[in-house]
Formats: C-alpha cells, structure tokens, sequence
C-alpha cells in the first residue's frame, strides 16, 4: 500500500474510530415538528415546509433548517433557489462542521446537475475528519457513484471499501456488496491476484493427481503480530488491510473462473474457508450467491440464422465474417487445452419460413440461436423456439397485449431470449445525453425528411425532454429532402433569410445604401446532425457560413452514419471541430484487427465493418449473456462498445466519440452511459 493511501485510509479509521453521538437534554420537551431531522436523512416535507420554519425563526438558529431546505430543493430540482440558499449560507461565519456540510451540499447539487469536475471539486473541500456518522456515510457513497460514472474502477473501490462496514440497511449492504464486486472486477489481474489464497491440494505421492476437493488442505490465515505497543489505530489498520484483502481475493477468483462454474465453485469454498470471518459472508454479492443459477451458456451446437442470398446477403454475410473471426479466435485460444469448440450450423433464413426453421433446429439438437436478423423473422420464429437460447440481431417486436388503443405493448419476455440490435435510437440517446453533459441548454436537430431520420429525431427530443424535465424547451428537428437544396435549408434553418429579408425592406425603405450584415438566430447553442457522409460534407460548411462571423461558433454533433473512411484525408480536415459516435473498432484505425481485416477484405465500407463487428459481439457474449444478465452494474467490451443487458434483454452499446482536428482523430472522454 503506498503511503499516500495509507494516511487517507488512517484519517478515515481515526474518523470513523472517534465518532460519537450526542443526546441534548432540555427541562421542557420540544415538539418533533419543532426538531430539524438530520441532514441527509429521507426528509418528509417539502422545501417550502423547511424555508418557512427558516423565515420563522429569522437568526442564527436557523442554519439547520436552511442546510435541510437546501436538501430538499436539490431533490425537487429546483437549482435556482438552491443556489440562493447555498449564497446566503456561504456568506455567514461557518465552523468547520458546518462548512463541510455546506461543501457536500453543493456537491449533490452539482451531481444532480450532472457537473462531474464541480461534484469532485466540491467533494474535495470537505474535511472529511468533522462529518459525523451520517454524513460521512453519504459523502462515501456520492463519491464512490462519481467515481463510477467517471470509470474509475480503482477509487470507487477504495470508497466503497470504506463505506460498506458503515451501512446498517441490510438492502444497502447487499446493493453495495454486489456494485463493489462489479467494480473490483474490472482491475487489472494482476492487481487482485496480490491478495488471492493460494490453492493447497492434497497430492497422492505414488500417483502425482490430485484428489478431489473434499482433501483440499485450506491454509490458516496468518494472525497479525501483535506487540506490546501495538495503538488502536495499527489494530483498526490490520483489520482493514484483511478486510481489503479478502475482498480483492474474492473478486480475483470471480474474475478468473466466472466462466467455469465448477472451478469457480471449489474456489469460493476455499475462500470462505480462508476469511471465515469477513463481512462478505453475511451478505454474498449475488452472482456468487447462487453460482448454478447463473451458469454461462455453452451451447455444443449453434445456430446462426442469417439472409446469405436476395435483398440482404450482403449484409448476412458480414455478420457471418465476424462470427467466423471470433470463433477461429476461440480456437486458437484452446488449440493446448482439452476442451471442445462449439458446432456452428449456419441457416440461410431467405429459403425457408419459420416454422421450417423451428423444425430443422429442433432436429439438429441445437442450443443455441444467434439470429435472424429481420424483425419480421423475428417476430415469426421466437414464439416457436420458446426453448432455446437465442440472441436476435435486432429489437423484439412490440406486440399489443389486448385491442385497447391505451394498453402498453408487450415485449418478448422470454428469459432466455436477448436482443442485441444496432440501434440509431439508441445512438441518438446518447447524444442528447452527451449534448447535456456538455452544457448546452437549446439544441437542434438535422435529419432527412424519411421515417428512418424521424424516428432517430424523436428518440432524441425523448432523451432530452427525461433530462430537462424542469426546462420548457422543445428540441427543434428540421429535416431536408435533397442536397441540391441543403444551402436554402440551411439559411432557413437558421433563419438568415429572415434576417436578409428584414435588410431588403430597410434598404427599399431608405433608399440609401446601408452597411449591414446578416444575422443568424442566436437561441441555438449546438447541432445534432444525422446524415450520410456525402451529405455532411455540404451541411457543415453551409452551417459554418451561415452562422453570424460575430457569434459564437455552434458546436457540431453527428451520428455514426456520416462516419467513413477517406482515405484522401481530405474531407476529415473539412470536418474539424465536429464530434461524433461510433464504435471503438472503428474509431481505432491503427488496431491490429481493422488493420487485419482492411488487409483481407479492402475497401469495405464502416457499415459493412459494423455488421463485422456485430458477428464478432454475438459469438463473444454467448458466454456473457448470463453474467451481465445477473450482475449490476456489469459491461462487457466489445468491439461495437462496452456492452450491457437492459431489463428488458436488450443489448445496449455504450459508443465512443471522437472529434477531427486537421484531419486527424481525438478520441472525446464522456461520462455517460449506454441508455
């Protein structure tokens, strides 16, 4: 442990070893309602409730009740008043104590504001030694969330291990025994194996075998020397450095055999038998809880339902490129081992229907189905197939439950049934979560007049709208038709033909010549553009000169679909400035793999490398599917992005962004998730 985070975790321990409480005692009783609640407990009231017992008491008594008015206008989203209370706050003659709390107030509003570096700093003027219990409990777990959402694996463990054994609701530690292993497992090897037991078998000498895990021999765990001047303080050191160390081993052994149930199995014995008395035992995160219930697919037999001839073979076979990769990837992976590899059956889903294909499954004893990828196959296949695994490469069909116009539709509810679609919806979610983030208040939204750019628009003004639901403003789309026409648009768009109408009048008017300059609308403050590549290429510089040379320049987003190679590097240097989504694997063009593939299969186009990318993606999480389906908070890293199951088992990629400078590629951090 370095010395830095040996202080930290000493100052906490010293905190957290010396908190005590308190009970005033009074002649005469006060009323409850009379009594401020605690701060950062579940308040009742609403914040009108707490401003007026602040007006009523007009002094210095009141800060406790300003503090928990403060609480509840950030719950209820109302920042302005917040932000007003947290002023007159800071203008008055603080302790320390009270300083600190007023720091972590600001820091929850800055979060519910989604202002991650203002939350951290914030969070970073708090002296943590002053809070007591229940405020120290909730600056732990607000940071531990930031460090979350800021993917910062190694300092949300570190928070979480501090907060946990401070967590009396059984519901919360087991919420955050589980968040804390999903956490763990995302380090390095190499930094967890530090702390993992050492497996001692029994080893029969005339045969060199091992026997079976009943003659396991578990070592005792070495006790910490104690000393004759050994302080409280090196004891609550000792037991928090076991206490680490048994949750890292834990999480070293789910790491390295979550895919082998029964190693996995033999080794959490062995664990539980190493560390008897850790906390982890009362409440086991739950993939480990029950390791037969969350056993990964391992099929022998695989189905892959692709259209390989008509309309759409081009992109089938794409797909079934990818999922080749990944499995001749697979195979050189257990070339020295002794374990079988799957059978694939490849089905050309353009020659048969689906009760054809139900039948011909069914014959050949399969496990489990990667496909088809049209949602009307979909729809048609899944409710014969209602026993086998399958992983659709598209959205379920929504299907009404009754006639009822106002009935919510019903999807497939099938357990073992996922989706995993390459979704535009989806992909403009995370944009207008990313716009949001990035502190824009009025985007606007470009996109072809077809039902493909409208439904992409309305996902996006959804997305927007569960973001801003205090703001009243309505996300403008304007959709054009042709690029012929793209300048009109454009002028239109942003109202400079208003603008030059209103100089025709003036000029008609006065009769003189006018010195004057066209203006454009001033309320937008970023684009969101969805568009082909050719496409882009006019809009952007019909943007860059429509806008007012003495406003400021709007900041350009784009969509996936007007990403491609150029291989001239011309068309990337007219692009600067703009940001935009796409896949890791594509964002990435000194990868060995697209490297690999552009080598072998030239001058294919990024949507071809997408289909590609998502035959790789299915094959690699046919043994994910139940760890991600079963565990909070889990991702898996795939070539399309990182990779999560949504309640509803569908598959949603978190994309990377990146931006052109002078032709060349910036890759863009964001905080935000997969929606």
């Amino acid at each position: 442990m370095n010395v830095f985070l040996k202080k930290r975790i000493s100052r906490y321990l010293t905190v957290i070893a010396t908190i005590t409480f308190i009970t005033a005692c009074s002649s005469v009783a006060t009323p409850p309602e009379e009594i401020p609640p605690a701060l950062f407990s579940e308040l009742e009231a609403d914040s009108a409730f707490y401003l007026n017992k602040d007006t009523q008491l007009g002094s210095d008594d009141n800060l406790a009740w300003q503090f928990l008015a403060v609480q509840a206008l950030i719950k209820e989203k109302k920042f302005v008043m917040a932000d007003a209370v947290i002023n007159s706050l800071q203008a008055k003659t603080l302790n320390t104590e009270q300083s600190s709390a007023l720091n972590l107030l600001m820091a929850d509003k800055f979060y519910a504001q989604n202002q991650l570096p203002e939350t951290q700093t914030a969070l970073d003027n708090i002296d943590t030694q002053v809070l007591n219990q229940a405020n120290l409990v909730h600056y732990l777990k607000l940071q531990s969330e930031l460090y979350i959402r800021n993917e910062q694996p190694y300092e949300a463990t570190e928070s979480m291990l501090l907060l946990i054994p401070h967590l009396t609701v059984d519901t919360e530690k087991q919420t955050y025994n589980d968040l804390l292993l999903a956490q763990l497992i995302q380090l390095p090897a190499k930094r967890l194996n530090q702390y993992q037991p050492v497996l001692v078998k029994a080893v029969d000498e005339t045969t060199t075998q091992e026997t079976d895990l009943g003659e396991l021999v578990v070592p005792e765990p070495a006790l910490p020397a104690e000393t004759p001047t050994e302080t409280p303080q090196d004891k609550l050191l000792a037991q928090y450095q076991d206490y680490k160390e048994g949750w890292y081993a834990l999480a070293a052994l789910y790491q390295k055999s979550k895919l082998r149930p029964n190693r996995l199995t033999r080794e959490l014995n062995l664990w539980k038998a190493t560390y008897p008395d850790h906390s982890a035992q009362a409440f086991m995160p739950l993939v480990l809880a029950d390791i037969t219930a969350i056993s990964p697919y391992q099929p022998d037999d695989i189905a892959v339902l692709l259209p390989l001839t008509g309309r759409f073979a081009r992109q089938g076979k794409a797909i079934q490129l990818g999922l080749l990769n990944a499995y001749y990837q697979q195979q050189q992976a257990l070339s020295n081992k002794e374990m079988p590899l799957p059978k694939l059956h490849f089905f050309d889903t353009q020659l048969t229907n689906g009760q054809q294909l139900a039948d011909q499954l069914t014959e050949a004893n399969i496990d489990f189905v990667i496909g088809p990828l049209m949602k009307k196959e979909i729809e048609e296949l899944l409710p014969l197939i209602e026993n086998m695994p399958v992983l659709a490469l598209n959205s379920f069909v929504e299907q009404k439950k009754s006639t009822d116009e106002d009935q919510q539709p019903e999807i497939n509810e099938v357990q073992w049934h996922y989706a995993f679609p390459l979704s535009p919806e989806d992909e403009a979610r995370q944009a207008a979560s990313l716009i949001h983030a990035d502190q824009h208040k009025n985007p606007l939204i470009i996109a072809p007049n077809s039902s493909y750019g409208k439904r992409v628009a309305s996902a996006f003004k959804q997305q927007w709208a569960a973001l801003t639901p205090t703001s009243d403003v309505n996300v403008e789309a304007h959709y054009f038709q042709s690029k012929s026409k793209l300048s009109t648009f454009i002028a239109d768009v942003l109202q400079t033909d208003k603008s030059n109408s209103r100089i025709q009048q003036m000029r008609s008017i006065a009769q003189v010549p006018l010195e004057t300059e066209v203006r454009s609308r001033r309320d937008v403050d970023a684009i969101y553009i969805v568009s082909k590549r050719d496409e882009l290429i006019l809009l952007k510089p019909f943007i860059d000169v429509t806008v007012s040379p003495f406003a400021p320049r709007l900041p350009l987003y784009a969509s996936s679909r007007s990403h491609s190679f150029d291989r001239t590097n011309m068309q990337n240097k007219e692009l600067t400035g703009l940001v935009f989504s796409d896949n890791p694997f594509l964002l990435d063009p000194e990868g060995s793999l697209i490297q690999e593939v552009e080598k072998a299969w030239n001058k294919q186009s990024f949507s071809t490398l997408r289909l590609f990318s998502l035959g790789v993606d299915s094959y690699q999480l046919i043994e994910q599917l139940v760890y991600l389906q079963n565990t909070e908070g889990a991702v898996y890293k795939g070539l399309i992005g990182e990779l999560s199951l949504g309640a509803d088992n569908n598959v949603k990629a978190k994309l990377s962004w990146a931006k052109y400078q002078d032709g060349i590629l910036f890759e863009v951090a964001t905080p935000i998730t997969a929606e």
